[in-house]
């Protein structure tokens, strides 16, 4: 059996901007891997020491690049490296639309 890994975003309360990026790029990244679980936490119910939004996969924070916004390639490379199986090669494809829309104001 595989492990699942676990990813939770910790979302500004109400969510927006960057914290529904991640939750739509999650969602999908679900569909797209066969051992990935995620959850989406409003800030003032999370029990930790982060800055909204934040990702954490299977408890480790995932910092972006540029210090402000997670790509997709990122979002996937933290999935693997963790130990998530892909099954969906067009997974980062799905990943980059979602976030030249969000980007782009779309």
């Amino acid at each position: 059996m595989k492990e699942v890994v676990k990813v939770t975003v910790v979302s500004k309360s109400p969510p927006g901007g960057r914290c529904e990026l991640y939750d739509r790029m999650f969602f999908e990244a679900v569909k797209g891997f066969s051992n990935v679980q995620y959850c989406l936490v409003p800030s003032d119910l999370f029990e930790g020491d982060v800055t909204p939004p934040a990702v954490l996969v299977n408890g480790r924070l995932i910092e972006p690049e540029d210090g402000i916004m997670l790509t997709p390639d990122e979002l996937v490379k933290a999935l693997l490296e963790a130990g998530g199986h892909l099954r969906d090669e067009g997974l980062k494809e799905k990943l980059s639309k979602i976030y030249e829309e969000f980007v782009g104001g779309g």
